[in-house]
Order: C-alpha cells, then sequence, then structure tokens
C-alpha cells in the first residue's frame, strides 16, 4: 500500500503542475484542494473534502482532468474520488512551479541605437484598426451595428476559428459603446472568467445575488468563447436564467464561439435555441489581400528603426494564412530580428528559416483540394489531367504524378484510400509515392525545385 500512496504522490505532482500551467486560478480554486491517496491499477484515487466537492468538478471539469492524466509515465490514467479527506496544507504542486525568470541579458553590441525592440503605439482594439475585407465584412458590420443601436441584433452570435478577430471585434464594440454612451454599464468578460467568478462564489458557500448583480445590471454584455459552457450544467442553469432576464429587458448580448450553436454539443438546447434566435455570423480566416493590408496597418503603427519592407510583408501574407494571431507574432519576430541585428541582414531566406516552425505547420493544416493539386501540377509539367490519372509510366508522366501523389497527402486532410481513389490508385501506391519522392528529391534538384514551386503556388491562391 506504502507502494501505491507514493505513486499516487508521485503522479499527483505531474498531474498538479499541468493543471497549473493550464489555468492557475482554476487549480487554486478546486484541484489544490486534492490529496493523492494511492493508486489502484490505472486508475488514480483522489481524495476531497465532501460528495458536493466531488460531484462538482466532476460534472464541470472532468474533461480537464482527464487531459492532464492523459500519457503519465507512458500510460492513461482513470480518477475517482473519494470524499471526507481535508485539503493538504502545503500543495505538492508548489514544487513544480516555473521559477522566475533570470535577469535578462543586455542586448548584443551589433544592436543599433533607438527603439531596439520594437512595439506597437497602441494596441487598443477598434472598429478603426480593424481591416475589412470580403470575407469579414458582414461580421463587422453586424458588430458595429450592434455597438450604434444596441438590441436591434439580439443576441449577436460571432463564430469562427482560434485568432482571426472575434475578440477584436467584440473590443471594439466595447470601445464604441462606450464612444457613443459613456454612461452605459459594459460587462465584456470571457466564460473561462465567468465561470470561475461563479464556482468561487459556490466554493465560499455565498450568496449567488452578488454574482447575479454583476452580470444582470448591465446594458450590454460582452462573452468570449462561450462554447466553454460545455458540460458545466449549473452554470448553463444560471446563464439560460440570466439570458432571458436581459433579453427580456432589450439589453444586447453578443457572444463570440469556435463554432456555431447547431454544433454545440454538452450544452442545453434551450441556451441554443436562444443563441440561434438572433444574427448569426462568422468570421473566416482573412484572403491574402486583407492579411497585406493588416500588415501594412502593422508596419504603421510599430516604433522600430527597421521597417520591414514589402517583400517580408509579401511573404508573410502568402506563407502565414490560419490566424491573424500567429501571422502578428511572426511579423514581431521578424521586426524584432532586424532591428537587433540590422535591417540589411533580414533576407528573405534568413526569414523563412527564422519561421520555419510556423511555416511547416501552416503548409500541414493546410486543406488544399486534391482537384486544386492535380490543375496545379498538370500546369507546371504540361501534361493533361486525364495523362495525369492515366496508366502511362513514361518518366514525363511518371515523376508529375508520384509529385502530386506527394502533395496530396502533405496539403490534404484525406486518407491515403481517398487519395488513391481520387487518382485511380491504391492505398499502397500513395503511399509509396509519399515514402519515395522526398528520397528522389535528395538526388535531383529539379525535382525537388518543382515540387516546392508548386507547393508554393498551391498556398498562395
Amino acid at each position: 500500500m506504502q507502494g501505491n500512496e507514493s505513486q499516487a504522490e508521485n503522479l499527483w505532482r505531474i498531474v498538479a503542475g499541468r493543471l497549473l500551467r493550464y489555468n492557475a486560478n482554476l487549480y487554486e480554486m478546486w484541484f489544490q484542494k486534492m490529496t493523492p491517496l494511492r493508486t489502484e491499477k490505472s486508475t488514480l484515487i483522489l481524495g476531497v473534502t465532501d460528495d458536493f466537492f466531488a460531484d462538482f468538478v466532476g460534472d464541470n471539469y472532468a474533461d480537464i482532468l482527464e487531459k492532464a492524466l492523459h500519457d503519465l509515465n507512458g500510460a492513461d490514467y482513470s480518477w475517482r474520488f473519494e470524499s471526507g479527506h481535508p485539503a493538504p496544507q502545503i500543495p505538492l504542486v508548489e514544487a513544480e512551479k516555473v521559477p522566475a525568470p533570470a535577469t535578462p541579458k543586455p542586448l548584443p553590441p551589433t544592436a543599433p541605437s533607438g527603439s531596439c525592440r520594437p512595439h506597437l503605439r497602441s494596441s487598443g482594439f477598434t472598429f478603426d484598426n480593424f481591416i475589412v475585407g470580403d470575407e469579414n465584412r458582414h461580421a463587422f458590420t453586424a458588430a458595429k451595428t450592434a455597438s450604434e443601436a444596441p438590441g436591434l441584433y439580439n443576441p449577436l452570435f460571432i463564430y469562427g476559428a482560434n485568432g482571426i478577430g472575434k475578440t477584436h471585434l467584440l473590443q471594439a464594440v466595447a470601445h464604441a459603446v462606450r464612444e457613443h454612451n459613456p454612461g452605459a454599464v459594459i460587462r465584456s468578460t470571457t466564460c473561462d472568467e465567468l465561470l470561475n467568478e461563479f464556482y468561487d462564489l459556490l466554493w465560499q458557500k455565498k450568496s449567488l445575488a452578488e454574482f447575479r448583480a454583476s452580470v444582470r445590471d448591465v446594458d450590454v454584455l460582452l462573452i468570449d468563447d462561450v462554447h466553454r459552457l460545455a458540460k458545466k450544467v449549473q452554470m448553463q442553469e444560471e446563464f439560460f436564467n440570466l439570458f432571458n432576464t436581459l433579453y427580456d429587458q432589450g439589453r444586447q448580448i453578443i457572444l463570440t464561439s469556435d463554432r456555431q450553436p447547431c454544433e454545440m454539443s454538452d450544452i442545453d438546447k434551450r441556451l441554443t435555441t436562444r443563441f440561434e434566435s438572433g444574427m448569426i455570423t462568422e468570421v473566416v480566416p482573412p484572403e491574402y489581400e486583407t492579411r497585406l493590408a493588416i500588415l501594412r496597418l502593422w508596419r504603421t503603427e510599430v516604433v522600430t528603426d527597421y521597417p520591414l519592407g514589402d517583400e517580408f510583408l509579401d511573404f508573410l501574407a502568402t506563407n502565414i494564412r490560419s490566424s491573424v494571431r500567429r501571422l502578428k507574432g511572426c511579423f514581431l519576430r521578424l521586426a524584432t530580428w532586424a532591428s537587433i541585428n540590422g535591417g540589411d541582414r533580414l533576407t528573405l531566406e534568413c526569414a523563412e528559416n527564422l519561421l520555419r516552425g510556423q511555416i511547416d505547420q501552416e503548409y500541414a493544416a493546410r486543406d488544399v483540394s486534391i482537384e486544386t493539386i492535380q490543375k496545379q501540377v498538370a500546369e507546371h509539367y504540361n501534361v493533361t489531367i486525364p495523362d495525369l490519372l492515366g496508366r502511362g509510366k513514361c518518366k514525363r508522366l511518371a515523376e508529375p504524378r508520384m509529385a502530386a501523389m506527394y502533395l496530396a497527402c502533405e496539403l490534404t486532410k484525406c486518407s491515403s484510400t481517398e487519395i488513391g481513389r481520387a487518382f485511380g490508385r491504391t492505398h499502397a501506391t500513395i503511399l509509396h509515392a509519399r515514402n519515395k519522392l522526398p528520397e528522389l528529391c535528395r538526388g535531383n534538384e529539379l525535382l525537388r525545385h518543382s515540387v516546392e514551386q508548386i507547393r508554393h503556388q498551391l498556398q498562395k491562391n
């Protein structure tokens, strides 16, 4: 039994460290109060104070705990709570906390004088600095209308992938409402912040009246990432009542999510149908022209000795497409490098090396259609699509066919079976092309250049 207790303690150190890094407030409120008791095969037994604690964490944070228990010493563990154990006086995770960073080293002597590290003159999210393109014009117009005529679109539900402008629009609404009506009461928060506030009051066994007043006594309620309500049963009930109160009073409600209401699982249908009762609009990743316009705006807003040239903005707009947030990080990385090392030393080859990890991830995540790849390869090699898909085995056709199969494996989310079907080939043939082409490219510079040129064109289109 002693061995099991020691193992439980060691496992909990790892798990608690993961939970702390994930969300420090959540960890201190709930997980820090658990005691590792023992292990039973692949189950970690955790001591908690009472059944209320166990039920509450199980109902609301089971998914977080399960992720933290994944791949512990090469195994996945489940968990079980055991009531009747006081919270530990000294949490084990404190030994896992990251130490404070060391004093930063001075900049290298090659750094130019002036503003070495670029920084934005203004980081405020407003409608004025939101670049509008055809792909996000509807969402922009809906948000601006909601700020000028609160209640007209109620609720306004904005959905889309992470890092492409939803939070910008949400904060722009708050900024505009304050300008138009300085006396308006605005509550802008993330769903996680709202959940933590709610659960903190429950944990302290205090009245929820204070929480309800802080959310209900508003003119405009803005909540980011509302999909985080999934599996939070008690909070969903509270939010349902809150929504009805604000809606009946004509108060403006604006919500953002990574998916539209009909795609939300583990959320009460009463809520999702209310989310669908107003205006639903999508924000999608910006196209090349919009990305380039965003980069040009940042260049005017960034204080630096060496503004990035147009060729670097084109390079970024071409290669970083998935997220405006990632685009900004890559832009600042190049601007910082140029400022520290000198703008004349930054080349496109250097920029590609600096951002190799991000570019590789972009390529891996890109979802180009197989048909587009076939067409691009056929155009590059000056062959027809029927020839590319045919049975001819001469080098003039075999090389482009293998290149097309390889790029389909690299740039689409299709399985090798699906790709094989599109090429009229077997699963094994596709896998052979995927594994063989890199080897051929190492000994054939012309082939390697052709594949990279086709890849670049596919990414730019």
